[in-house]
């Protein structure tokens, strides 16, 4: 459907969708290692789970952190293996 393609054969859009899901994932995990490694009393303002005179670190949030970011690198994948060009030609 769309003739906008890169040299290599690809089409533009899959590959930006990519690009966007593994920022995504890299952020996910990010969040993910500081919620393990700071207590939630001392989490960054950017940050939500913040609770007054809690000293326990949030691992529910660091999990679904890490699961945000396991479905953004899958998606990341299936986006670029749909925007490869097919070698069949269509009709």
């Amino acid at each position: 459907m769309s003739s906008v393609s890169a040299a290599g054969g690809r089409r533009i859009g899959p590959m930006v969708l990519a690009v966007i899901l593994v920022i995504i994932a890299i952020l996910a995990i990010v969040a993910g290692v500081i919620y393990l490694t700071k207590t939630s009393e001392s989490l960054p303002s950017y940050l939500p789970g913040r609770r007054h005179g809690n000293t326990g670190h949030d691992t529910l949030r660091a999990v679904g952190s890490f699961v945000v970011a396991a479905i953004a690198l899958i998606g990341a994948g299936i986006a670029m293996r749909t925007g490869r060009k097919s070698t069949v030609p269509r009709a």
